[in-house]
């Protein structure tokens, strides 16, 4: 869905909590669609001054027509009114939904006792506390009965807090939208004498001619509406986040509201299968077997199709029956065919009913690995009489494995180390474990690996280097489809045909995961994917 192409879009806010929801939304769903997204903080003058000189494309907070008036007053023929996305907003008091009998502010008189007549407010010099002292307490009767106490917005809430854990009577000023209604159950009081006045919409506002330079976002924003429960939602999720975490806060709230992205920023649905419809409607039924690279390709596919508007369904297989689900169609894909060596019985067995897309990764390897930290051994010659140092032992992996019975008949004998060094039986999870304990101590460690693994990302590592080729020639790593795949998702499958990781991208991808545990792969895809800007457009560029 790269319908930006890499142009490059400014976007500023005001420190809101509706500015930043709004903003952090739409620097994602932009990104989604293929713009290169920067957004600033800004006071409310520079953001209105800066807009007006074209340095600012777009701002998703403007207040009107009350609260801004004096900058649309000064800057409107430089601007663009893209409608009122929320509204109307509104200044209130509000008290715990478990305050029975408290609905509007007229059931505050008489009530002062309860609520040790005290209503909690923000800043002094806030316009709604002026408002609130001078005119919305008087026309209820209420200025005699209570106090306003004068605080900040932080203190006010942090009032709340403590009161609705207690569930004790409290009454604060408040306002909508705010994120206070999403973590709490509260009610707003009515105003039917309407002391508090109109409320104003949140407006969307670009640079002068920005929407015919850019159609399909100007669209986009115009036809933008938020419900105060989806904004006040948004706007908790990035709370609890933390500051430095808006987007992620974002990323997540969309993955718990889908459709909302392709309701937002929608694009036409022009990639037809062979049976006329759009690709996405079908899901994709993905296979995977619990190899490390294999899972990391998988869940990072997972999570671009996602984005792109794919339904995607994972399974897990045992590397035959695999085979034997796609060449009946009962599966649609899988990324991780070690070809042409590896997995050779089952695409001779079942190669006639599968589709081999291409390549993503290789040549794959098996070797013998040392820390970088042992200076004078780079090739398996050099272990030569240094059977010594490594304590006359290389630490292997499961015994009976083919790897391991080529490393003990071939590989040693042909370099004349199977005299001086015995070769480990035990397990993966054992090797990993010495080789952690080896290089937290910085002892010397020969190890049997193979490429990729994201140990090379995880510690500094020489693969020693085969110069009689004793361990074979390395595989690549296939995308291996169904026979009717490239029918029922042509651009998919173009996607696939150009898709290639290096061995630094997928060593980190499987480092992070790794690190994550099981049951985080999505968490860690996530991340790898933050410190990769654009590796999501890399691997699906097409619009539409």
């Amino acid at each position: 869905m790269n319908v930006g192409k890499g142009k490059k879009i400014s976007m500023g806010y005001i420190p809101w909590d509706e500015g930043i929801a709004s903003t952090f939304l739409w620097k994602e769903l932009l990104e989604r669609r293929g713009y290169e997204v920067d957004a600033k903080q800004y006071e409310a003058g520079s953001l209105y001054t800066g807009q007006s000189t074209g340095q600012i494309d777009i701002q998703t907070d403007a207040w009107l027509p009350v609260t801004h008036e004096k900058y649309w007053a000064k800057y409107q023929d430089k601007l663009e009114d893209m409608g009122s996305w929320y509204g109307p907003t509104s200044l209130e008091l509000s008290v715990p939904s478990y305050m029975k009998g408290v609905d509007s502010l007229e059931d505050l008189k008489g009530r002062s006792e309860k609520f040790k007549g005290r209503i909690i407010g923000i800043e002094p010099s806030a316009g709604m506390m002026g408002l609130l002292k001078d005119k919305v307490l008087g026309e209820y009767g209420l200025e005699d009965e209570y106090k306003v106490v004068d605080g900040s917005t932080p203190g006010m809430l942090a009032e709340l807090k403590r009161a609705y854990a207690k569930k004790e009577p409290v009454v604060t000023t408040l306002w909508s939208p705010h994120w206070a209604y999403s973590t709490y159950d509260l009610k707003k009081l009515k105003d039917p004498k309407g002391a508090w006045g109109k409320g104003d919409g949140v407006h969307t506002l670009t640079r002068k001619g920005f929407s015919d330079e850019n159609p399909a976002v100007g669209k986009w924003l115009k036809n933008f509406k938020m419900t105060e429960k989806q904004l006040t939602d948004l706007e908790a999720k990035i709370q609890a986040g933390g500051k430095g975490k808006e987007q992620d806060a974002v990323r997540a709230w969309l993955g718990e509201n889908p459709g909302l992205a392709d309701k937002w920023a929608p694009v036409a649905k022009t990639s037809k299968a062979a049976n006329g419809k759009d690709e996405r409607d079908r899901a994709i039924e993905m296979a995977w077997f619990p190899w490390e690279e294999d899972i990391a390709a998988t869940y990072l596919w997972k999570e671009v199709l996602e984005e792109r508007g794919y339904t995607v369904n994972l399974k897990q297989f045992e590397v035959g029956p695999m085979y034997a689900a796609m060449a009946r169609g009962q599966v649609d894909v899988q990324l991780d065919g070690w070809l042409p060596y590896t997995q050779k019985n089952y695409w001779d067995k079942y190669g006639d009913k599968l589709t081999d897309i291409g390549s993503w990764y290789g040549p794959t390897s098996i070797e013998v690995a040392v820390p970088s930290y042992v200076k004078d051994v780079r090739t398996l010659e050099d272990l030569k009489g240094k059977g010594e140092k490594f304590k006359g032992r290389i630490i292997g992996i499961e015994p009976g494995t083919a790897t391991m019975e080529n490393l003990k008949e071939n590989v040693l004998p042909g370099y004349g180390l199977d005299e001086e060094y015995e070769v480990v039986d035990g397990s993966t999870p054992g090797m990993l474990a010495e080789l952690k304990r080896a290089y937290a101590k910085k002892e010397p460690v020969a190890v049997l690996l193979w490429t990729p693994h994201w140990a090379y990302s995880e510690y500094p590592m020489t693969k020693l280097k085969d110069s009689k080729k004793l361990f074979g020639e390395g595989d690549r790593l296939h995308i291996i489809g169904s026979g009717e795949f490239p029918a029922n998702y042509p651009r998919l499958t173009e996607w696939f045909k150009d898709f290639k990781l290096t061995e630094k991208q997928l060593g980190g991808l499987e480092n992070e995961i790794q690190k994550r545990g099981t049951g985080h792969e999505e968490e860690a895809v996530k991340a790898w994917m933050k410190e990769n800007p654009g590796i999501a457009q890399e691997m699906a560029p097409t619009a539409g």
